[in-house]
């Protein structure tokens, strides 16, 4: 990052339609990197815990299978909570918003470790995900904000490769049996705090990105720009109008498919592993660590293929191998087969980010993209990620339909099968093409 150029402070002149220069140094676009990229590295922290630890939360807990599923309800739909005050920084700031959502996030966690019984540890973490949620959400705004056109990709898919690194740093303490402590599971959140601390005092230095210090100046001197709750709620509403929702229907179900069986698959692995193939808590934590590592590659890989051969043909690639790897994965019984078949799962399912996240905004005029991605993210992928956990806990109980944790999860998998058709029926190819030309 050293080599940024520092578009306001030598005035150096922005692109068309962009501020001629900003306060944004290249030292304080480094900093803010840095500050920023933590969002999504507790992001992957906080997932990875409770998938490579759901065995020990059982043993603590003493919960069932079914139990296990149900939990991941309330914590999932912290996801939808974070749509509100990610929405809310448009009105006080994307700076306040951050400050806070750390703190909150650093409570939730202290309380997580002191959960008393599973359904307290299902709410603290429902807490968590939800700073957790908003945190992203503001990070990836200020980003789009403060850095010159020309090096917000690069400044983004090192935030979203940040991910994998906090799911990293769960299987080093994992392998060093940190769970076997007295604290057991309770030990990986008391220790993701300290980190936690260091960011929330660093990020004291952040300063308000420009672009909204204009808008607020704008509304202070526009009385007329008053809004009334109806208004307020007809903005929320207005990726839906006729003209983009269509695709915001199609994009949102390709994201709802995708997160379905992939977070289903993460959320249950190790319990599988562990269960039923026999597995011991530090092979599944060496596991976790390469198949984390790989899969942050996977992000590269995905935005380096959908840029050479399209947006279409790399999701379709992406979707076809999570289908493969996935389903197979909670089949097998041999110790190397089930390793590939990880590592295979975790590069296509977790690494075609990048081709969703460009279908999430692309597709939609700069007036409703934030909207638009949110509603995508904060709803349909939630949706996904909160239900895919709890079918297979409740599909695969001794009781239930299916009775098996590893064929329910299986049976996920072909609900990616419908998104294919989505992509190539309703998403437009958008590899080379204005944005303007694409949403209008």
């Amino acid at each position: 990052m050293a080599s940024l150029p520092s578009p306001g402070a030598a005035g150096v002149p922005g692109p068309p339609g962009e501020p001629a220069t900003t306060d944004a140094s290249a030292a304080y676009l480094r900093l803010l990197v840095v500050l920023l990229a933590s969002a999504a590295f507790f992001d992957g922290f906080d997932d990875q815990v409770i998938s490579l630890l759901l065995p020990d939360v059982q043993r603590s807990f003493h919960a069932s299978v079914t139990t296990l599923g149900l939990i991941h309800i309330p914590i999932g739909a912290g996801q939808f909570v974070a749509f509100f005050i990610v929405y809310l920084s448009d009105r006080v700031g994307r700076r306040p918003l951050l400050l806070w959502t750390i703190f909150g996030y650093t409570l939730f966690t202290v309380l997580t470790a002191a959960s008393p019984t599973i359904w307290a540890y299902a709410w603290f973490q429902f807490g968590a995900a939800t700073f957790t949620g908003a945190e992203y959400g503001v990070a990836v705004t200020m980003v789009i904000e403060e850095f010159p056109t020309l090096q917000r990709g690069r400044a983004l898919g090192g935030l979203m490769a940040m991910g994998p690194l906090g799911a990293i740093l769960v299987g080093l303490l994992a392998a060093t049996h940190l769970q076997s402590s007295p604290l057991s599971w309770r030990a990986f959140y008391l220790v993701g705090v300290i980190p936690l601390l260091v960011v929330a005092w660093g990020r004291r230095r952040l300063r308000e990105t420009a672009r909204f210090e204009a808008e607020r100046a704008r509304r202070a001197h526009s009385p007329g720009a008053r809004r009334s709750g109806r208004q307020q709620l007809l903005e929320l509403l207005a990726a839906w109008r006729a003209e983009s929702r269509g695709r915001l229907v199609a994009v949102g179900l390709v994201s709802l498919c995708q997160t379905l069986p992939v977070s289903a698959g993460t959320a249950w692995w190790a319990f599988y592993a562990e269960r039923q193939l026999g597995y011991s808590s530090t092979r599944v934590a060496l596991y976790f660590l390469v198949a984390a590592g790989v899969g942050a590659v996977g992000y590269y890989a995905c935005g380096w293929l959908m840029e050479r051969v399209g947006r279409r043909p790399t999701s379709g690639l992406y979707v076809l191998a999570t289908i493969g790897f996935g389903v197979s994965l909670f089949q097998v019984q041999g110790h190397w087969l089930s390793f590939v078949l990880l590592v295979g799962a975790v590069f296509f399912g977790l690494g075609i980010g990048p081709v969703l996240s460009a279908f999430a905004t692309e597709l939609f005029p700069t007036s409703i993209r934030a909207q638009s991605s949110a509603w995508i993210r904060n709803f349909f992928a939630s949706t996904g990620m909160l239900g895919g956990p709890a079918l297979v806990g409740v599909l695969g109980a001794s009781g239930g339909l299916i009775g098996n944790v590893g064929d329910a999860a299986s049976v996920l998998g072909a609900l990616l099968v419908p998104s294919l058709f989505i992509i190539w029926r309703y998403l437009p190819e958008s590899r080379g093409r204005q944005l303007e030309e694409l949403s209008g």
